[in-house]
């Protein structure tokens, strides 16, 4: 990714440097784009919150009242589609779509920028005639922000909440922000378009600078905010897995010590008919390699010299049985906790195109994170919740009655796995077949992992998990929602693993 330059960058006589654009700065990009009055509105996007683009007849205008990136131009390629669009978006597709650009302006000495729209406009028609809608676009940073205005002065939309101390909402009646200091410098004018090679350049020449400046800003934050979203989870990781390891480690440190309860037990039962029932300790005689010597041996004096015994016998079984477990898992959380050591250094220094790939070894390692980060809901919820396997595979979990209704009908493909927690009340789980590939073993443990969880079942060390394909499944009629009959079904004896089922809970997308 190529970095952008530790000071600024003129052009056209600007000092474009790494922050949102200036006041001059802003009132030489309006200078440019003020041939496009008269333009007529087509389709407007919201990308972020407080970022959109409009599209006009002879360009594409991107506004950005993003903290830190705030700035207006042209630009060529518009930014990718939101995952879900917002309120805002529909509002200003209603106000503004169909509509033309009658002027726009920036306020001297402000970074505030107004584009004036209206219906029916005609060339060399004066706009204050019309009904007139703007679009005011603060570009202040962090108190930066975009009102859709209406004739009267109300607001009638805004992209986020009001974080200037005007109280600015909804229906109320917009506001200028108090002046900063206004420059009494004149504004920079835009390039002439008949500078030495104008013709042969784009045809917003500063719009083109500054597009292409914010480009690798924009991607450099994009990295920094997925290597952070990436590190915090993977530092967690370690961290747990550091516990882990020094709770083994206590644990393997007890297994040298069985040996000890095993002497006692045979002393013990040597001695049996010796110790005096109610005792809390006993002396006897051990003999070893060097001869005779006494041993105290501690005692339960609720319990006889027999069932001391035993008692000493167990701890030394368990723990010996246990041994082999102990070592195994130590050294698999070493391993782990190594892996995710060696990943968190490559985050670090990690490129924005790398990041999904880490991003899926984080996910294989453990490290509890989202898929992406959650934006606001707008409207009902799906009526089924979406995880991700191991492999990325979609695992569709019903949220109710209703949900389970319309996943395993309505919603499931024909050769998809759907899944079940027998006997028991709760949701019903489909695991997407990608293509022609069927469902493989680990998608299966994982879309059951969910059955299980998302049942009467959860927190139970074991479950029966029914699983068929959806062209198995039918719909009881007549009877309450959610009910259904099956068939050609398995039955999984799962073992819940608490590992897996924190993965998956940590993959829920919106």
């Amino acid at each position: 990714m190529p970095r952008p330059p530790s000071g600024g960058r003129r052009i056209f006589g600007l000092a474009i440097v790494r922050m949102s654009l200036l006041a001059r700065e802003i009132a030489a990009v309006v200078g440019e784009l003020s041939r496009l009055a008269g333009a007529r509105v087509g389709t407007v996007r919201v990308h972020a919150e407080r970022a959109l683009t409009i599209e006009l007849a002879g360009a594409t205008l991107l506004i950005s009242a993003e903290p830190s990136l705030s700035r207006l131009h042209a630009v060529e390629r518009r930014p990718p589609r939101p995952p879900h669009p917002c309120a805002f978006q529909a509002l200003l597709r209603r106000e503004l779509s169909g509509a033309r650009l009658g002027r726009i302006e920036a306020r001297h000495g402000e970074r505030i920028v107004e584009l004036f729209f209206a219906r029916g406009l005609r060339s060399g028609e004066e706009i204050e005639k019309l009904r007139t809608v703007r679009l005011i676009a603060e570009l202040s940073g962090r108190e930066g922000n975009l009102f859709l205005v209406g004739p009267g002065g109300d607001v009638l939309a805004c992209a986020g909440r009001d974080r200037s101390g005007r109280g600015l909402k909804t229906g109320s009646t917009y506001r200028y922000p108090p002046p900063r200091f206004a420059s009494e410098e004149p504004p920079p004018q835009a390039p002439h378009p008949d500078i030495p090679g104008a013709r042969e350049g784009p045809p917003f020449p500063l719009s083109a600078a500054i597009a292409e400046r914010y480009e690798i800003l924009e991607a450099e934050r994009a990295t920094l905010e997925g290597r952070r979203r990436l590190r915090e989870p993977v530092r967690a990781a370690i961290a747990r897995a550091g516990r882990a390891l020094e709770r083994l480690i206590e644990e393997a440190a007890r297994i040298p010590r069985a040996e000890l309860d095993r002497r006692r037990a045979d002393l013990l039962k040597q001695n049996l008919h010796a110790v005096p029932r109610g005792a809390r300790e006993v002396v006897l005689t051990e003999w070893t390699a060097e001869g005779a010597r006494e041993a105290t041996v501690a005692m339960d004096p609720s319990l006889s010299a027999r069932d001391n015994m035993e008692r000493y016998y167990r701890r030394y079984r368990r723990i010996v049985e246990s041994a082999e477990r102990v070592n195994a898992r130590e050294r698999e959380v070493r391993l782990r906790k190594g892996a995710l050591e060696e990943l968190l250094s490559a985050i670090t220094s990690a490129a924005l195109d790398e990041l999904p790939r880490l991003e899926r070894e984080a996910r294989g390692l453990g490290a509890s994170l989202r898929a992406s980060p959650r934006p606001r809901r707008e409207g009902p919820p799906a009526p089924y919740r979406l995880f991700r396997s191991a492999g990325g595979a979609r695992l569709l979990v019903g949220r109710n009655a209703e949900g389970n209704d319309v996943l395993a009908v309505k919603t499931a493909r024909g050769n998809d796995l759907w899944l079940h927690a027998r006997g028991r009340a709760g949701a019903h789980v489909v695991a997407r077949q990608e293509g022609k590939n069927p469902v493989d073993g680990e998608t299966l443990l994982d879309a059951a992992h969910l059955a299980a969880h998302f049942s009467d079942a959860r927190g139970e060390p074991q479950v029966e998990v029914i699983a068929t394909r959806a062209k198995y499944v039918r719909r009881v009629k007549g009877a309450p929602a959610g009910s259904v009959t099956f068939s050609q079904e398995r039955t999984i004896l799962l073992r819940l693993e608490a590992h897996r089922l924190e993965r998956l809970l940590a993959s829920e997308e919106d």
